[in-house]
């Protein structure tokens, strides 16, 4: 079940890592040709700030987020984990993720609350393009909603192999160590 889970969420994660890159393809294309049009012509975008701001950077991370915990790619602080054993070291990972859990569930639930807002008072930002609020805000509780998911994963499979005895989940590799030099050459 755990496996067939995990599955579905790689595979939703694969998508919405494609489409960051792609969203982090167009902030560059769209930057160069402003700042080339600010400079050749004194022309530059009107929309370019406002559409970078307001939604690719925002999709940029948000669809990033899951991803990018999945492989264990976010800043992590592991001083501590260098002094635990690997029980002490599951324990904390079953700390973190069920605290995390709750804090990017409410994150999820309080920003759907606000897209649906958005999107039914027609929010605009105020300027030359009256660009909609909501399809922005709603990148908040995709992202969040989508990292709940993966978190939850972790969670259950932490304690699984807590209970059995049986590895369900690696460990993160604690840094510097063999395994995550490993990692490293690998990825």
């Amino acid at each position: 079940m755990i496996r067939a889970i995990n599955r579905a969420l790689q595979g939703i994660e694969e998508v919405t890592g494609l489409l960051a890159a792609l969203v982090m393809f167009l902030i560059m294309i769209i930057a160069a040709a402003d700042v080339g049009m600010r400079y050749l012509f004194n022309s530059p975008f009107s929309w370019a700030y406002d559409l970078i701001a307001l939604y690719l950077m925002t999709g940029l991370f948000y669809f990033a987020l899951s991803g990018t915990f999945a492989h264990h790619a976010h800043v992590s602080v592991d001083i501590l984990q260098h002094y635990m054993t690997p029980l002490q070291r599951r324990l904390s990972e079953i700390v973190v993720c069920a605290l995390s859990l709750l804090l990017f569930a409410g994150i999820a639930y309080a920003g759907a609350g606000r897209a649906l807002d958005s999107y039914i008072e027609d929010d605009v930002l105020a300027g030359l393009i009256p660009w909609p609020t909501w399809p922005s805000i709603a990148l908040v509780p995709f992202g969040a909603g989508l990292l709940t998911l993966r978190l939850g994963l972790h969670l259950v499979a932490h304690l699984g192999t807590l209970i059995t005895g049986t590895e369900t989940i690696e460990l993160t590799p604690v840094s510097g160590s063999p395994e995550a030099m490993e990692r490293e050459m690998v990825e």
